[in-house]
């Protein structure tokens, strides 16, 4: 039997001059780090007091642009309400003209009129229809009628009496003969005339459904022996 052979651990023996270089290499790096942290830390803050700066600068300009912006917005708003009130008052004066120059029209045909009527020469009192008019109406069978009675007078006297108006055509075949109670608003067949120098006539018709109008006729009727009836007959030619 073999005696059992013993090993000894090999023993480390530290050298002095080994461990100062290795805590000297540790130093070293130890100070590099914190140099270069201190750097990062130097360069975070400075990079950040100019971001800082450049935001607060990129704020100022956006709110000289924004005050731009808006003095631009009030200008554009003011222009517009210029621009309009232009152009109401333009629409305003255009209308004041047309109103004028209807006016105008107006007179210079009731000139006309009292210029025909009033007569200093031997013409005979009477009665004339003069004017008639006769338009479409807003409506299907409707139609608008205007015309005027005057009189030829050389002492001035009211001319009073009854105008009335009917429509002659065929219904159904036959001749047929509508009065004013029939054909408007109206509870009277006739229109009262009272006037000096002339009268207006103007009023609504609806015709009765089926009805072919073929001629509109105006009586004059006067009260008294002073003047002398009328009688017009105008054929049915509405014009728009």
């Amino acid at each position: 039997m073999k005696a059992k052979e013993r090993f000894s651990s090999p023993k480390i023996v530290a050298n002095k001059t080994s461990i100062g270089r290795t805590w000297g290499v540790l130093l070293v790096l130890m100070l590099l780090a914190a140099a270069g942290w201190g750097g990062y830390q130097l360069g975070g803050e400075r990079l950040s007091s100019e971001t800082l700066q450049t935001h607060a600068e990129m704020q100022q300009q956006l709110a000289v642009v924004e005050a731009e912006r808006n003095d631009l917005r009030r200008q554009l708003t003011m222009a517009e309400q210029a621009a309009q009130v232009d152009k109401k008052a333009l629409a305003s004066v255009k209308a004041e003209i047309e109103a004028l120059q209807d006016e105008r029209l107006k007179m210079e045909e009731e000139l006309v009129f009292l210029r025909g009527i009033v007569s200093t020469s031997k013409k005979k009192e009477g009665l004339k229809v003069q004017g008639f008019k006769l338009e479409p109406g807003l409506e299907a069978g409707q139609f608008n009628y205007k015309f005027t009675v005057s009189q030829v007078l050389k002492n001035g006297q009211v001319a009073k009496g009854r105008i009335l108006i009917s429509v002659e055509g065929v219904q159904d075949g036959k001749v047929a003969t509508y009065n004013l109670d029939a054909l408007a608003d109206k509870s009277s067949a006739s229109i009262k005339m009272r006037f000096r120098y002339f009268q207006n006539i103007e009023g609504v018709l609806r015709l009765p459904e089926g009805f072919e109008p073929a001629r509109l006729i105006i009586e004059v009727k006067p009260s008294g022996k002073r003047l002398a009836p009328v009688s017009e007959s105008y054929p049915w030619s509405p014009v728009s």
